[in-house]
């Protein structure tokens, strides 16, 4: 009954609270400080972009990992190949966020050397949005691009069952006056949550979602996880940037790879076993900063200005509607799904820690 009533309740929170809230929970279970703060950082921004399947709704699930032994606490990611452009980081299967952020800061110093740097990590864990650690190059001034493999979760065009994982992807780009462009996408068609809640609401979905046991398109949800996949977007196209993020990730780092990745949330006592690829471009090592904020400024103009569709009245660069949530988040309160504020409060309930929730 407590639960229904939560799931009933809208429920706000300052952006710098979540953080702390999350921060001392991570604490309290035992991570040390720094990297709780950096976890708790990823997983709040994630909810004031809106991305809040990827958010603060993931995070007890990520102190049970710890519990079950698929994630170690007390890990600390090691580099273990480096060079002027380029390094290895193995993540001793850490928090996911822990050695993804060390990875992006270790890319954007040596593309400040550089100009172009790479940086890979092998033996990781579920590391949240992709587009936060692209947006922390597009902070400096940089082209951020930052990807992962995941779990076996996706088909390919002729096959039955899952092949391949819908590999997240996800780049940012400095814009000058406007905020970073910003793309954060998996290759399947749609994200597996929707299949998951039209299961629990009994819904059919597009034929072009999941395929059945005999890899055939299916209407059915209740065919995912258990014997169904993932569709790929764009059917070969999808399943080709997939295979492209699975090679830059699990392949070139040693990690591993496709099928060698359990799952991180339904399978908790295994070790993740994701690798992640972070790419980082300084653009002012090609032109002139100002120089390329302004082409970025106009090149958003020309696409606020297109001729609109019938019945459209705005066209948008990729990222902004996260942005403007982001910003909305920060004057008026973030305001959390029913599903998150009820995972936060059960989190609390358990730890002993108060949630700031505050008065709508």
């Amino acid at each position: 009954m407590k639960g229904e009533c939560m799931s009933l309740t809208t429920k706000i929170i300052e952006l710098e609270e979540l953080k702390k809230f999350c921060a001392q929970a991570l604490i309290k279970e035992g991570l040390c400080e720094e990297h709780a703060r950096i976890t708790a950082e990823v997983l709040a921004e994630t909810d004031g972009f809106g991305i809040h399947s990827h958010g603060t709704k993931n995070l007890h699930n990520y102190i049970r990992k710890f519990r079950a032994g698929g994630m170690d606490i007390r890990a600390v990611p090691e580099v273990v190949r480096e060079g002027a452009g380029y390094a290895l980081i193995n993540g001793h299967s850490a928090i996911g966020m822990v050695p993804a952020y060390r990875a992006m800061e270790l890319a954007i110093e040596k593309a400040g050397n550089c100009g172009v740097a790479c940086v890979l990590v092998r033996n990781g864990s579920h590391f949240g949005a992709a587009g936060y650690y692209a947006n922390m190059a597009a902070k400096k001034n940089m082209i951020g691009l930052a990807l992962s493999n995941v779990d076996a979760n996706m088909t390919i065009p002729g096959a039955r069952g899952k092949v391949i994982g819908n590999n997240p992807m996800a780049y940012a780009v400095p814009a000058g006056k406007n905020p970073p462009v910003f793309l954060d996408i998996a290759m399947s068609q749609v994200a597996s949550l929707k299949v998951i809640q039209a299961r629990k609401e009994g819904k059919s979905v597009p034929d072009n979602w999941i395929i059945d046991e005999n890899g055939l398109p299916t209407t059915d949800p209740s065919r995912y996880p258990e014997v169904g996949a993932m569709q790929p977007m764009a059917a070969h196209k999808g399943y080709g940037l997939a295979l492209m993020v699975e090679i830059l990730t699990g392949v070139l780092s040693g990690g591993g790879i496709a099928n060698e990745v359990p799952s991180w949330l339904f399978s908790m006592e295994e070790k993740n076993n994701v690798s992640h690829a972070f790419i980082v471009i300084d653009v002012s090592k090609f032109m002139d900063p100002d120089m390329f904020n302004r082409r970025m400024e106009g090149l958003a103009d020309y696409i606020h200005n297109v001729p609109k569709a019938a019945g459209t009245d705005r066209t948008f660069c990729p990222g902004e509607p996260e942005w403007e949530r982001h910003e909305a988040a920060e004057k008026h309160g973030l305001k959390l799904p029913p599903d998150t504020a009820e995972s936060l409060d059960g989190l609390a309930e358990e730890m002993g820690i108060p949630i700031p929730w505050r008065e709508k």
